[in-house]
């Protein structure tokens, strides 16, 4: 197990007060349930919140008859082995919690939970999305821009696709692609158009993250004002290309409806505007009975298997009702107290959305 997995979870106490249900919410579950509650970390990490959301829960009177299941799911394998044995230190005098950990992508909850559970839906749901900070901060993981590492990002290891094969790989209009639409960068066809040039002339430096940031940032030539490093933008365009972030959100979001209780609550935290527009725009659909599309402008070459133009069809005619409602409507930031303690947070928005569904969707 790897000790110096430290990660401070973000909008903690925030997210475990809306993932709570409620009396009223327990009193009415059908006999079928077996008085069983299940709540699912698609984004597991060190464990943090769902350790916080097994401890508030065990405290509460009313579920005291409840066994309580957390399925735990992410895709580093380094995550996987701190939360698990933490998780289980941390509660094994408790016979009434139960842990299912499982190292995939999030984009898999419906496969893990068809293969793995037999009809059950999912009393609470979280996704914090991005990379965590044991990512960022270890720089043979390749994420970080100052330090020199490999050019790895990838957040499971066991994928072949790195950012140097894509650097390596990818063509002008690909890489043009990438740094406008996933990094949101103003001079990406120059940055490309240069990429390419010194890559068939032999002189393109990969030798680490701190060397290539640094050419970026002399590609760039943006003016030293900034505090932010000049190549932060392309950073995060190709992490989000090489583990196929967007498309894991779409998927996810696309399967989810279908595994949560009628009375039951989802919480998704993300970082940046990318992450957090579709997250906005399925709730906004869910609650209005609007079809939902979150389509897809290209494919991946590390997720071929997704399709070109993923559309989320959660209606199967024409009487759409609602799902439920965001709660509270524009989500949750960070107060000042936790960005002074975590600078990280800064950047983060909690939605929450409370499901009240019909009988079949």
């Amino acid at each position: 197990m790897s000790t110096s997995f430290k990660h401070l979870s973000v909008l903690k106490k925030e997210t475990v007060h809306l993932l709570i249900p409620q009396e009223s919410e327990v009193n009415s579950l059908s006999n079928s349930d077996n008085n069983k509650l299940y709540f699912a970390d698609v984004t597991l990490g060190a464990g943090g919140h769902t350790q916080e959301l097994a401890k508030e829960l065990l405290e509460i009177n009313y579920l005291k008859n409840f066994e309580l299941h957390f399925i735990g799911i992410d895709r580093d394998e380094n995550a996987i082995n701190f939360a698990s044995k933490n998780l289980e230190t941390t509660f094994e005098a408790h016979k009434r919690c139960q842990f299912h950990i499982f190292h995939a992508p999030f984009s898999e909850l419906k496969h893990i939970l068809q293969t793995n559970f037999s009809s059950i839906k999912l009393q609470g749901f979280l996704a914090d999305f991005g990379v965590s900070s044991p990512q960022l901060d270890k720089k043979e993981r390749g994420f970080s821009l100052v330090q020199e590492g490999p050019l790895d990002m990838r957040m499971d290891q066991s994928q072949i696709f790195d950012a140097k094969t894509l650097l390596e790989t990818y063509n002008e209009q690909e890489l043009t692609r990438i740094f406008f639409d996933y990094g949101e960068e103003p001079k990406a066809r120059k940055l490309s158009r240069k990429i390419v040039a010194d890559r068939e002339a032999g002189l393109l430096p990969l030798e680490s993250t701190a060397i290539f940031a640094n050419y970026v940032a002399r590609c760039l030539a943006y003016p030293s004002r900034s505090r932010t490093h000049p190549a932060t933008r392309v950073f995060q365009a190709l992490r989000i290309e090489v583990n196929g972030e967007l498309e894991q959100i779409r998927t996810l979001l696309h399967d989810l409806p279908n595994f949560m209780k009628k009375k039951s609550k989802a919480a998704f935290i993300s970082f940046h505007s990318l992450e957090d527009k579709l997250v906005k725009h399925a709730l906004r659909s869910w609650q209005s009975g609007k079809k939902l599309n979150l389509s897809s402008s290209h494919r991946t070459k590390n997720e071929t298997q997704l399709p070109l133009h993923l559309e989320l069809h959660l209606y199967d005619n024409e009487i759409r009702t609602t799902y439920g409602k965001e709660m509270p409507r524009g989500g949750v930031t960070a107060n000042e107290e936790e960005i002074f303690l975590n600078p990280r947070s800064r950047s983060a928005r909690l939605r929450c959305f409370e499901f009240s569904l019909p009988d079949e969707i």
